[in-house]
């Protein structure tokens, strides 16, 4: 028998169209917004294992009299590279790459500031490697995300420009300073990390009496 209620009809052509219209601007709005939840996801976990990384460097220096680990300068004075002593003070847990890094091929992106190794080679008279040394750890940086093109290396060479401003090329040369939507993450000496834009980035390279990289800097206060 015939059902008097339910009569069952095809989508024509037209409507058809218009619900694969819709369906793709509504993909076209979540795709980008799914994109930025991701990204923040991934600054969140680069942030992590920055800290992770900078509770291992405090541990470390807590053993070895404040000093802070050593780079592969300093194998000739039979010392290990931070990339190889840090892991035991995290239960190996420590992650040397951020899942934001555009090289998926080198061994870590984070990247120590030579001013805080043993008498860097841009300055050789210095040597803040020890935490006691630094008069505000806070505003000065102990690792940093490498740019792309800066590879190869376990420190950075800022010391070049020891007791002069650093100029903002020279340091977006080594440091990613864009990796996280136009900003990067830092991670000072006293273990605390900062997410900063490029322009906030730039801010604190320039102000007088800057301690952000180089920590040998005189200030008036």
């Amino acid at each position: 028998m015939k059902n008097r209620f339910f009569t069952f009809r095809g989508f024509t052509l037209i409507e058809l169209l218009v619900v694969i219209a819709i369906i793709a601007v509504l993909a076209g709005l979540l795709f980008p917004v799914v994109g930025r939840v991701q990204a923040r996801g991934r600054t969140t976990k680069c942030a992590h294992f920055m800290r992770q990384l900078g509770t291992a460097a405090l541990l470390y220096a807590g053993d070895h009299d404040m000093t802070l680990p050593v780079t592969a300068h300093q194998r000739s004075q039979g010392g290990k590279s931070w990339t190889l002593t840090l892991q035991e003070y995290a239960g190996g847990k420590v992650v040397f790459r951020c899942p934001s890094d555009e090289d998926a091929t080198r061994a870590y992106t984070y990247v120590i500031n030579d001013f805080l190794t043993p008498n860097p080679a841009g300055a050789p008279t210095l040597d803040f490697s020890k935490l006691t040394r630094l008069e505000r750890p806070a505003q000065t940086l102990l690792f940093l995300e490498a740019s792309q093109n800066y590879t190869n290396a376990d420190h950075f060479h800022f010391s070049d420009y020891s007791g002069q401003e650093i100029p903002p090329e020279a340091f977006a040369s080594q440091v990613g300073v864009r990796r996280h939507g136009g900003s990067a993450n830092y991670l000072f000496a006293d273990a605390h990390m900062e997410n900063l834009s490029w322009e906030q980035a730039q801010l604190r390279l320039r102000a007088p009496g800057s301690r952000f990289v180089d920590p040998s800097v005189q200030t008036d206060n």
